[in-house]
């Protein structure tokens, strides 16, 4: 009896699942997507983010300015360097007997003008004389002149006499033009001596120029100069990396670009020191950049598309760190990622 009667009861049915629960995943992933749209197409209006950045300074080519074989090598790759630390020398032997030559050529240009001054002491006393001598030769013909018109002495006396005066006359003329020629000489003689002492000059700078040393304080990079190889005037031997130089270049969207403001402060994630947001400050915006890329060009080039897409121009932001920077350093060409607020 029990038995048929709780077969025969009736069934109570389960209440019906509500819309709300039977698509609650596909409601919130709806929503997910509409919150990440209205972000994406809104949120640029209050903040700008990129990661298309990366830290840079300058690289400064250290090339020498006389050709010669490299005798030593004083820093190691990746080596911190302070400006005026020596980092190379050139063999100085060909160098030093240069200015050892320029030297004794010196001593005997001064020996030579010397002896000119010498010579030069005893113009005046000969011009002095030759003048005794006209003054007294021209006496003795105006004497002779004037016996020979009161018929007291004879045209043959007055011709002497007047040989006498020329002789006198072109002896002072010989002595004064000797005087100027030893002037000349003198003055020629002194010129070469300063030519020969600039020459010294540019001997001793060349020979100073052996020792090549860095102008700036930073970092050697990529160091491959061997001792014994050739250095040739001009060409980069050692490239330091400066120091004092480090700046982070962000590539914005033209439109994020144009609306930065100079000293504008933004946040700088740097993927050699992540997980550590470095405040900084907009040093300034590039005013243009190249639309091809050719070499040795002044303008960037900044790529406007990847292997399958075309990107939006981009403009380049030069951004500054805040102090304190990262215990280890900054590295040149590390990617860093570049956001602030609008």
């Amino acid at each position: 009896m029990s038995s048929t009667a709780t077969e025969t009861a009736p069934r109570v049915a389960a209440p019906a699942s509500s819309i709300w629960r039977r698509y609650r995943r596909l409601w919130i992933a709806c929503t997910l997507i509409v919150a990440a749209a209205a972000l994406y197409f809104t949120g640029g209006a209050y903040f700008a983010y990129t990661d298309d950045a990366y830290v840079r300074s300058d690289l400064v080519a250290i090339a020498p300015e006389v050709s010669g074989i490299v005798k030593t090598i004083a820093v190691a790759n990746n080596q911190a360097v302070a400006a005026g630390d020596l980092l190379a020398t050139i063999d100085p032997r060909s160098f030093q007997l240069d200015v050892d030559l320029k030297q004794q050529e010196i001593t005997r240009l001064e020996a030579a003008v010397a002896i000119k001054s010498q010579l030069q002491a005893g113009d005046a006393a000969n011009i002095d004389a030759a003048a005794a001598s006209l003054q007294l030769a021209q006496q003795q013909y105006d004497r002779a002149r004037a016996l020979t018109g009161e018929q007291y002495a004879s045209q043959e006396q007055l011709d002497k006499a007047a040989d006498q005066l020329r002789a006198a006359q072109d002896e002072l003329r010989l002595r004064q033009n000797q005087s100027e020629i030893d002037d000349r000489e003198i003055a020629e003689a002194k010129a070469q001596v300063e030519v020969a002492r600039a020459q010294l000059a540019l001997a001793q700078y060349n020979l100073s120029r052996t020792r090549l040393t860095a102008s700036v304080s930073g970092f050697i990079n990529n160091l491959a100069l061997r001792p014994g190889a050739y250095a040739r005037t001009g060409e980069a031997l050692i490239g330091i990396i400066d120091g004092s130089q480090w700046r982070v270049v962000a590539n914005f969207k033209e439109d994020i670009a144009a609306s930065v403001a100079v000293g504008q402060r933004v946040w700088v994630w740097l993927d050699s020191d992540p997980w550590h947001f470095r405040p900084g400050h907009v040093q300034g915006v590039g005013r243009g950049i190249a639309r091809s890329e050719t070499p040795t060009q002044l303008l960037p080039y900044v790529p406007p598309s990847t292997d399958w897409i075309r990107l939006r121009r981009r403009l380049q932001v030069t951004i500054l760190l805040d102090h304190p920077t990262p215990e280890r350093g900054l590295f040149m060409g590390a990617d860093a990622r570049v956001f602030f607020l609008r």
